[in-house]
């Protein structure tokens, strides 16, 4: 970790304070003219201005100068980003109400093109595999992926920047040295180990308290230059990300689904007030006049992407499942009544065809066609 200076260590003190107390810290800035004369003038004066247990912790971990904390970020081999100073994300320090300090462990990747995917945590197979596809193929064109390793759409859209070896950030609703969810941990070693970065407004040891998340969403969007909707309620958390993403001048794209699925409520209700339409990497990538070459895909408003080729023999076994699947991907059972074959040999097919690469297995005894 870098040298940090007096002014450095009072902000990193101030921002590790509980959220509750932040509002109440920034009167306090205002009033004393900066982090360090806060630090200095730290008197039970200001009691009654912070409330007994913000005053107990903020003098408490000024007593031992953050020590607990700066051992933390350097166990982690985390660096504090000031705002202001060289290294802090620009694209955030644009904002209102930015973080002052953001705590950044792994390597924060080039924002110049960033798309943010946000979404539920309870998706479906289709918002699963749609986010994961885009993801993909946005992070193949250089396109920075942002999202928060809640689970759900934002774990996939992880995946899928990974899954085409770009960059992804993930914004955490706790401490970076208390990744939330736990089965996203692993998650988050490979964001790190492969070139991404985990970023926290919030100290090291922060547990995830559910009124950490609505603000962090305001870092998701701050940190890209558009938001990507794939499945929310009309009544989520995600909401706050789209409304912070609007305020912010953010572009906004949704991705359509079915129109009684419960996913779809949010994304209609968007592509009908004006956002962009989003079926592919390409249709962003065009909308953003980011293409560094054609979209390889055509837009939703367009043709269909195109199916694998058919064997010569249409009739044969494997012609038959891949015909079943052109249009979307179908459950074990729907293949069975389609094809007229019996479980064992539908189960011998379908392996071939996933072993050469042609279909692949989803969640629920689901099969889909892979697309190029």
């Amino acid at each position: 970790m870098a040298v940090i200076s007096d002014e450095q260590l009072a902000r990193i003190w101030l921002q590790c304070a509980p959220m509750g107390a932040w509002n109440r810290l920034a009167a306090l800035r205002e009033q004393w003219g900066g982090a360090l004369e806060v630090w200095k003038h730290f008197t039970p004066e200001v009691y009654s201005l912070l409330g007994p247990e913000n005053f107990s912790l903020l003098a408490d971990s000024r007593a031992v100068r953050c020590g607990p904390a700066l051992r933390q970020l350097e166990a982690l081999n985390a660096e504090p980003l000031f705002l202001g100073s060289p290294g802090y994300p620009a694209p955030l320090a644009a904002i209102a109400n930015p973080p002052d300090v953001l705590f950044a462990m792994g390597q924060l990747p080039s924002l110049k093109r960033a798309v943010a995917i946000v979404g539920s945590r309870r998706a479906t197979r289709y918002g699963l595999s749609q986010a994961r596809r885009i993801a993909r193929d946005l992070a193949a064109q250089g396109v920075t992926i942002i999202s928060g390793l809640a689970r759900g759409i934002d774990a996939a859209a992880h995946l899928g920047a990974l899954d085409a070896h770009g960059r992804t950030v993930a914004v955490l609703g706790s401490g970076l040295g208390n990744v939330y969810p736990p089965e996203n941990q692993d998650l988050a070693r490979r964001i790190v180990l492969e070139g991404g970065a985990l970023v926290s407004e919030l100290a090291p040891d922060a547990p995830p308290f559910p009124y950490h998340f609505p603000v962090r969403n305001r870092i998701i969007s701050g940190l890209s230059g558009a938001v990507l909707l794939i499945e929310a309620q009309l009544k989520s958390g995600t909401h706050a990300t789209i409304d912070y993403a609007l305020d912010q001048g953010r572009d906004v794209f949704a991705l359509p689904g079915n129109v009684d699925a419960p996913g779809s409520e949010l994304p209609l209700k968007l592509l009908k007030e004006g956002a962009g339409l989003c079926a592919c990497a390409g249709d962003i990538l065009t909308l953003m006049n980011w293409q560094d070459q054609p979209p390889e895909q055509a837009s939703f408003l367009q043709d269909t992407p195109p199916s694998p080729a058919l064997p010569p023999d249409a009739s044969s076994p494997d012609a038959q499942i891949l015909r079943a699947l052109a249009m979307e991907e179908k459950t074990l059972e729907e293949l069975i009544a389609e094809t007229g074959m019996s479980a064992g040999e539908l189960g011998t097919q379908l392996t071939l065809l996933e072993i050469s690469g042609k279909i692949e297995r989803r969640a629920g005894r689901a099969y889909a066609l892979v697309r190029n």
